[in-house]
Formats: structure tokens, sequence, C-alpha cells
């Protein structure tokens, strides 16, 4: 086998993985499960308090149709709360609970590590073979971008 489809197989491998474990929930620090959808929509919200619908859809890359689905399990979860934004009471914005912010850490430490550990790796790589393999994984993102 060409060493080209052994590094498309160790990809596929990855991409395989990384769904099985996207679609396991994790406690994240509480005693509640929490899928990917959820924790990440946690994260938006930890990120930027008192954002509104459309900005979260946007930041996950999502329609506005699938938020409130989310947010009705983030609300039921205790994870965040909403409110009426003061100058414009038809804005509905979020914020997160003490038990969302515990979720919302411990999220960022759990990337934390799993991304140190690969970045380490890309520092210590030469910086032309870091750009090679940059530029592979733009081109399969953008592949990615026009199945869509």
């Amino acid at each position: 086998m060409r060493q080209s489809e052994q590094i498309f197989n160790i990809l596929h491998r990855i991409i395989h993985k990384s769904s099985i474990l996207m679609a396991q929930p994790r406690p994240f620090g509480t005693d509640d499960l929490l899928y990917s959808s959820e924790i990440h929509m946690i994260d938006v919200i930890g990120r930027q308090p008192g954002i509104c619908v459309t900005e979260i859809a946007n930041k996950l890359d999502i329609t506005k149709g699938a938020v409130p689905k989310i947010i009705r399990k983030l609300l039921h979860k205790d994870m965040i709360y909403r409110y009426q934004a003061l100058e414009n009471k038809k804005m509905v914005l979020f914020n997160l609970t003490d038990k969302g912010e515990i979720a919302f850490q411990a999220h960022a430490a759990f990337h934390e590590e799993l991304d140190q550990n690969i970045i380490q790796k890309f520092d210590v790589m030469p910086e032309k073979e870091c750009q090679q393999f940059k530029d592979i994984m733009h081109d399969i993102e953008s592949y990615i971008d026009k199945m869509k």
C-alpha cells in the first residue's frame, strides 16, 4: 500500500473515531450528561455572555431553528438561563448558570489537554512540513465544505 493511501486510511479512522466520541454524552464536571451539541452551545454562551439565538446559530454554523431545541435541553438541565434585552424586549439573551459555568470550565480543560498534546507535535515539526500539512488539511476542509 502506498504511503498516501496509508495516510488516508489513518485520516479516515480518526474521523470515524471522532464521530463516535462526539456521539457519546459526557458529564463535564456535573451530574448531567451533555451531548456534543449541548456542550458546544454552552461553550459559545460562556465565551459570549448575553448572546442571542441568531449569534449562537452563526457561531455554531447551525440553523436558527435548531438552536431552541438545544436551548430547551440546557434550560431543563439548569445549565443556562434566558432573559430579555433591556433595549429590545423581543430579543432573548442567554447566560450560563453556576452549573453551566462548571461545565464550560470542564470543557475548556478537556480541550486544553487534548489540544495541547496535538499542538506539541506540530511545534516540533519543521516549518515547511507544517505548512504542507496545513495546506493539505485546508484542501480537505474545502472539499468537505463543497459537499454540504
